[in-house]
Formats: C-alpha cells, sequence, structure tokens
C-alpha cells in the first residue's frame, strides 16, 4: 500500500470534491480528504475505506482553505501519515481577485 500514491483534496466533503475522492479511490490513490464539515469528511471517509480496503488509506483533515495555519496543518498531516503528496485537488477556496491567479496577493488566493 505504501507505494499507491497519495491524493489530497480540497473541499472533499461534497459535489465535485466528494465525487473526484469516490474516482480517485476507485484509482487505487490513498486520500487525504480536507473540508470544514467535519461530519460531512468522516463519512465520506468511512465510505471511501471499504473500499479502500481500510480507513487508513483515507485521512480526513478538517480545514478552511483561507486560514494558511490550516492549510500548512493539512499539509503537515499529509505527510505524517503518508510520507508524500503525489497529486493535489485545490477544490475549495473563494471568489478571485481581480487579476487572476498570476497577480493576485496570496493572502487573498
Amino acid at each position: 500500500m505504501a507505494n499507491q500514491p497519495v491524493m489530497l483534496i480540497t473541499g472533499a466533503s461534497s459535489g465535485i470534491g466528494a465525487a473526484t475522492a469516490r474516482a480517485a479511490a476507485k484509482q487505487g490513490y490513498r486520500l487525504v480528504l480536507a473540508a470544514r464539515s467535519e461530519a460531512k469528511l468522516n463519512a465520506l471517509a468511512e465510505e471511501l475505506g471499504k473500499e479502500l480496503g481500510g480507513g487508513d488509506q483515507v485521512l480526513t483533515v478538517q480545514c478552511d482553505v483561507q486560514d494558511s495555519g490550516d492549510q500548512k496543518a493539512m499539509v503537515d498531516a499529509a505527510l505524517a501519515k503518508f510520507g508524500q503528496i503525489d497529486a493535489v485537488f485545490a477544490n475549495a477556496g473563494r471568489g478571485g481577485e481581480p487579476g487572476g491567479f498570476s497577480k493576485a496577493d496570496p493572502e487573498v488566493w
């Protein structure tokens, strides 16, 4: 199992994030699921843990991606659990600012 890739998904508790988690699980990814809703994350982790052969293949992290401290804690938890992150689906956030990604202040991202 340690050779399986790890995908981190923000906004994983519902919608496109949850659908991406389900698709990634079918492809054999170990998962880091992050969102603000801990209850929804835990329900999804239980569902996906069964598909992946155990809950130890899924890590949930309650995270508000607008908080840089939460972001760092999310990455630290993922690396502590799995030792690697191979793919990230950045699916959570808030509306953009003028100038888009390339010209916006990282504090606004």
